[in-house]
């Protein structure tokens, strides 16, 4: 993977529908070469494929678990599967995990709590909590297009119309409401572990004001960023090629005004769980458990 490969994979992450003509525009390559590094990335196993991404500020609710355990990767990733609403977990170095879960009330998350603490035998367990901005009001035809995009979030609308038996045109007016309003984006997965070229890093930065969040997004090897109120803080996922990028990063974003605090994470690996839509879609009651 080299500095382009990563240039696509950060469009991508923008919107996972972007047309190859368009990434090849905003890249000056031909549409043929765009398309010939993204089946490359597919074949090596860095693009895993494409799927949605809900958004937990405007919908039900989601929280990241970050964990500490003596417990072996592997004993702990299997543990892992048996959580529902698990959308997400990551192993970093050293025994340090944190993942991403969907919740319909406290109650729930207390529980979902104590299943970690026991699946793992963690030492140490913390919890951040997202934004709360707004419920945004979906339906039941809204949750029929996102489902059947679970699997593959680039499937052009009119292949779409045909699986679930709605217009394309009404599908795409309804993908227009839907990422407009924030509850959803086409998401690539990506394999990190198999990125070798280059490795991935976490940043936990706790801040005076989440607008610290306009100065991180100047960061040439920034991923993504989230944004958590409990505690205070800009999450980071960054890219590098060697370990005096992590310094340097590091360096920048805690002489940053407002940052009281960062702590890093180096990835090992990660998994992504696509059957949190169907958690999700039963908590709205959507579908049937």
């Amino acid at each position: 993977m080299d500095p382009m490969d990563v240039q696509i994979l950060r469009l991508l992450w923008e919107d996972g529908r972007m047309p190859i003509y368009r990434i090849a525009e905003k890249l000056g390559l031909s549409g043929a070469a765009i398309d010939k590094r993204i089946n490359a990335m597919k074949r090596r196993g860095e693009i895993v494929g494409f799927t949605i991404l809900l958004n937990p500020d405007n919908l039900l609710n989601s929280v990241v678990i970050s964990l500490r355990t003596r417990k072996k990767r592997e004993s702990v990733l299997e543990s892992i599967e048996k959580i529902r609403g698990t959308m997400h977990f990551i192993a970093c170095l050293g025994g340090r995990y944190y993942g991403e879960l969907w919740y319909a009330d406290d109650i729930e998350l207390e529980e979902k709590i104590l299943l970690f603490n026991e699946l793992t035998d963690a030492y140490s367990l913390k919890k951040y909590h997202h934004r709360k901005l707004k419920d945004i009001k979906i339906d039941r035809t809204d949750w029929r297009i996102l489902l059947a995009m679970r699997d593959d979030s680039r499937i052009p609308f009119t292949k779409l119309s045909r699986k679930i038996g709605l217009s394309a045109k009404s599908i795409s007016k309804r993908w227009e409401r839907l990422t407009g309003d924030e509850v959803v984006k086409a998401y690539p997965i990506i394999n990190r572990p198999s990125t070798r070229d280059i490795f991935w890093f976490s940043l936990f930065i706790e801040v005076d004001n989440l607008s610290v969040e306009n100065e991180i997004k100047k960061i040439e090897n920034l991923w993504r960023t989230s944004l958590f109120l409990e505690p205070l803080m800009v999450y980071g996922v960054f890219y590098a090629r060697a370990v005096r990028d992590i310094d340097r990063t590091m360096e920048r974003v805690i002489c940053m005004k407002g940052v009281s605090r960062v702590q890093y994470e180096i990835i090992i690996n990660e998994k992504f769980f696509l059957d949190y839509l169907n958690y999700v879609s039963y908590k709205m009651g959507f579908i049937e458990d």
